[in-house]
């Protein structure tokens, strides 16, 4: 099957900055993270890929460092107990002092409990990626792609700085939520992915609804993902709806295969035009993909968002 990407709206996919790419469990988001992550590799920008969520390696990493992946671009799993650890150590800075409080019983119940505190110290471990500098005083890395958790999850990490900020205005937490709120305001971007299924795209327009009451924050991209490449010429379609075929007949089974495409490819058709209404943007049609590789993936997003 060719690989293939129609782009909307006639606007160039900006993968400068942070990307978070979100969206229902299933509909592909690791697959396009990681291909928008390839892609901003061919176009020259150093790329960092953060997991996190279920799209995290087992077993859970313990270590905040990225590491070269084989497609060329930077790549670590981020679990927010380590992002934690770290955060420790940033804040207190005597070795013997952090280590006997990341080995404390009472730390690592805390951590648990704790509403929102995993969420706000990853986003400020993400945060911490997009300011990194080289020796030369240049950012390490010029686009960084977030693979979020599923929508629910991730609409409550997106939202916890605002939620915790509104709730503690004083202290360390409300000043990491207070750095985060302005970095998300200023230099990310928000990526929805859906497929062309009622509940993919309900959740994906439910999403972006709550997520600007929540935080403010507007999707600017959007992906409608495994369309199918099953369009029929206007003969096909005056066949399917008009001829007429003995039952059982060869003549009828590709009649009735037709008629399953053509039925197909009109759902899905209403699919995409309901997710551009519901988000207030064109999303970026991808087809069907016998390979999934990152760089397939790449180049089915950039044929047309040059």
């Amino acid at each position: 099957m060719a690989v293939r990407a129609v782009r909307s709206g006639g606007r160039e996919l900006d993968l400068e900055g942070t990307l978070f790419v979100l969206g229902k469990g299933g509909v592909g988001k690791s697959v396009i993270s990681e291909g928008l992550a390839a892609l901003a590799i061919e176009r020259g920008q150093t790329t960092l890929l953060v997991r996190i969520g279920e799209s995290l390696k087992a077993p859970a990493p313990k270590s905040v460092s990225p590491a070269r992946s084989p497609c060329g671009f930077d790549a670590v799993d981020l679990e927010a107990r380590a992002a934690m650890d770290e955060y420790v150590q940033l804040v207190v800075r005597l070795r013997p002092l952090v280590k006997r409080i990341i080995a404390s019983e009472v730390y690592r119940k805390f951590f648990a409990a704790a509403p929102g505190l995993p969420e706000l110290v990853l986003l400020g471990r993400i945060r911490a990626y997009a300011r990194e500098v080289d020796s030369d005083k240049t950012l390490r890395w010029k686009t960084i792609v977030v693979d979020c958790p599923s929508s629910g999850h991730g609409l409550l990490m997106l939202e916890t700085p605002f939620a915790a900020f509104r709730a503690v205005s004083m202290g360390p937490f409300a000043r990491l939520a207070a750095k985060i709120i302005d970095w998300l305001k200023s230099a990310t971007k928000i990526v929805l992915v859906a497929i062309p299924e009622e509940m993919a795209v309900v959740e994906a327009i439910e999403f972006k609804d709550e997520l600007i009451e929540r935080t403010g924050l507007t999707p600017s991209v959007a992906f409608l993902n495994r369309m199918r490449d099953e369009s029929l010429s206007p003969a096909a379609r005056l066949a399917v709806t008009e001829l007429s075929a003995i039952a059982g007949s060869s003549d009828r089974v590709l009649l009735d295969c037709a008629l399953r495409a053509h039925r197909r490819t009109r759902l899905e058709t209403f699919h995409q035009r309901r997710l551009s209404k519901g988000l207030g943007l064109s999303p970026v049609l991808i087809r069907e993909l016998r390979n999934c590789r990152p760089a397939a993936m790449a180049a089915a997003i950039g044929e047309r968002c040059q």
